[in-house]
């Protein structure tokens, strides 16, 4: 008795149903870690930019955007065009202090763009780093004169008050990083 070449209908049921297990097995395991891949890479982005911030104070007496303690604040990390270029005439600035960026005009910033249409050193989520400056005379315990990097992280929401990530407590599913505990 001769056999045709091919599967049978049996045959191919059980190769699509064998391939469906896999996929159903494995499709959960690569999602996860291309999560874990944004994390990493925004933990990645947010020690470059506070390296940048350490090595622009130590070389100028000053935090980014000439920030000296005097009352607390939170930016959007966007332009920054002080961490590109001399833009504060600051003695002793030795930059540049960050590689990544995007051309405004003829001048480097963080980021450019507004709302949905923004592009340069955003976080995996395509949000803002935001940058947390604690005063000098700020009340609580490793407040005062702290400055952080704060991500929102996966929901995009920033749900991080300021005075918890400058202590290095994030809320939801927020990144943070402490640059410093102390400005001068």
């Amino acid at each position: 008795m001769r056999r045709n070449a091919g599967f049978t209908m049996i045959e191919a049921v059980v190769i699509v149903a064998v391939l469906a297990i896999l996929a159903g097995i494995i499709t959960p395991m690569v999602v996860k870690e291309v999560a874990k891949s944004k994390v990493t890479r925004a933990k990645a982005d947010m020690d470059a930019i506070a390296t940048a911030f350490n090595q622009y104070y130590v070389d100028t007496s000053f935090w980014p955007e000439r920030f000296d303690g005097a009352a607390s604040s939170r930016a959007d990390f966007l332009q920054f065009r002080s961490l590109y270029r001399n833009s504060q005439n600051l003695t002793g600035w030795d930059g540049p202090y960050l590689e990544r960026g995007v051309l405004q005009g003829s001048n480097m910033q963080a980021v450019r763009g507004s709302g949905n249409n923004r592009v340069g050193l955003l976080d995996p989520w395509k949000q803002p780093f935001q940058i947390v400056y604690g005063a000098a005379n700020a009340p609580g315990a490793g407040v005062a004169g702290a400055v952080a990097i704060v991500s929102a992280g996966p929901n995009r929401t920033h749900d991080t008050a300021d005075n918890r990530a400058l202590i290095g407590d994030p809320q939801g599913d927020d990144l943070v990083r402490v640059i410093t505990r102390r400005a001068k």
